[in-house]
């Protein structure tokens, strides 16, 4: 794509969106605004951002198990009585109903659980993991939103080339058509041209098509259609990573990397699992303090009564054996660490790969966007030539046609590295943990601004 193509192109690119889609409200222009709309309604990223919420209500629920304990308990009972007979002269005989109330307050403060201490200091380390998780997933969102935007577009400049391509076909095939008619070119030129014609009108639907497609995808993230969406800067920034070493990006993103710091602390949280479930063989001290207030009515045993009753303890648990239920917890907490480390690492080896492919994507990629735009000036010039050829009778319609294609494709081609550059280079600082938001401003500027 040239500079000069972008005013044809951005109408087609619109028009091509409102007839592949049902028309709505334009949601978004750039793609800043495409990330804003991702970021308040795709479902990935707010699913991530309540499990990142609800970690913390699990720290609060863990360290709740280490503070007092308090409860009040208030019992009435109705009791009726009736005495048949009675071989003690005190008691009279006869019938009687008295009320019993009874109120206790107690509270229960942990001395010593180690469970329940290494479990809180667990849902720390949860928490962290949560919070890496919650922050790759940012970074994540990122990438999905100019992947997704960009293949909009590129799905609608294969759409807007793949109806130029037919309209010069078209071109030719009048002007086959009034060769052929006038005695000046057999008719195998018009088969050929017909035959291109034909299979051009085809690429132009299935180019429809997936354009939909793609639009239908961006609204997975966005939650709207969005019928207008701006093209990016045919100028692009082209700059080589920095520094220009793919090993010092690698161990960048190995030490960096939030994907591997959320698989260290799902490491950690493994590790204090096996602590947590060891902890099951220690003894449990805990100090109980209650009172109790009990008032009777009069029955015909004797007078009402109120009694108040307060009671301290210390109570210490020991177990002896739990049926083999610690040691059975201890093995799955070990072989749950063992897949965390093997989590770990092959997450390592995919991070440090990711790394590499994103790297030589960005330093071959401006190679490639450089090589592609000389591509299509020089396809620009056989394709001139050969059409000024054909009407001078110099060259065949058939060469007409393939310089043609051959144009479109490099056109095609050209558009299509520079939105690949551009999501190898996010990738690469997404890879490296230095993404960001304002890296996603800068896709959107032309050069030198």
């Amino acid at each position: 794509m040239t500079p000069s193509t972008l005013p044809q192109l951005k109408p087609l690119l619109v028009l091509a969106l409102l007839g592949c889609v049902c028309a709505g409200p334009a949601f978004a222009e750039n793609l800043t605004d495409i990330y804003a709309l991702s970021r308040n309604n795709d479902p990935k990223f707010l699913a991530m951002r309540s499990e990142f919420e609800a970690t913390g209500f699990a720290v609060k629920e863990a360290r709740a198990a280490l503070l007092p304990n308090i409860g009040f308990q208030y019992g009435r009972t109705n009791t009726s009585q009736n005495i048949l007979s009675s071989d003690n002269a005190v008691f009279a005989t006869g019938s009687a109903s008295y009320p019993t109330n009874d109120k206790t307050l107690s509270i229960t403060q942990p001395i010593f659980r180690l469970a329940s201490w290494r479990n809180w200091k667990q849902s720390e380390s949860t928490e962290k993991q949560a919070a890496a998780a919650y922050a790759a997933a940012e970074q994540d969102l990122i990438v999905r939103t100019a992947t997704a935007y960009m293949a909009v577009l590129a799905a609608g400049d294969a759409l807007a080339f793949a109806r130029s391509e037919n309209e010069s076909i078209k071109r030719q095939l009048d002007l086959a058509t009034t060769k052929y008619t006038s005695g000046q070119a057999i008719k195998a030129n018009l088969y050929d041209a017909q035959a291109r014609n034909a299979l051009k009108e085809s690429d132009v639907i299935a180019a429809g098509n997936d354009l939909a497609d793609k639009v239908q995808a961006l609204r997975e993230m966005t939650g709207a259609v969005t019928a207008d969406l701006m093209p990016l800067p045919v100028a692009i920034r082209m700059t080589s990573p920095d520094p220009l070493d793919a090993d010092a990006w690698v161990v960048s993103a190995l030490e960096k990397n939030l994907l591997l710091e959320a698989r260290l602390q799902a490491v950690e949280v493994a590790r204090q699992e096996i602590a947590k479930r060891k902890a099951g063989y220690y003894p449990t001290v805990d100090l109980a303090i209650s009172r109790n207030q009990r008032t009777t009515g009069g029955s015909l045993f004797g007078g009402g009564s109120s009694v108040n009753t307060n009671d301290v303890a210390v109570r210490l648990n020991i177990p002896i054996y739990e049926g083999g239920a610690t040691s059975a917890q201890t093995g799955q907490a070990v072989k749950h660490l063992d897949t965390a480390l093997q989590d770990l690492e092959r997450d390592r080896r995919q991070v440090e790969r990711q790394t590499r492919a994103a790297y030589r994507g960005v330093v071959s990629g401006m190679v490639r966007v450089r090589a592609l735009d000389k591509s299509v000036i020089a396809f620009e010039s056989a394709q001139h030539l050969k059409e000024e050829g054909y009407k001078a009778g110099v060259s065949t319609l058939l060469g007409v046609l393939d310089a043609e294609r051959d144009l479109y494709a490099a056109r095609r081609d050209a558009a299509q590295s520079r939105y690949d550059f551009q999501l190898n280079a996010l990738r690469l600082k997404q890879a490296a943990g230095t993404l960001s938001e304002v890296d996603l401003e800068q896709v959107g500027r032309a050069a030198g601004n």
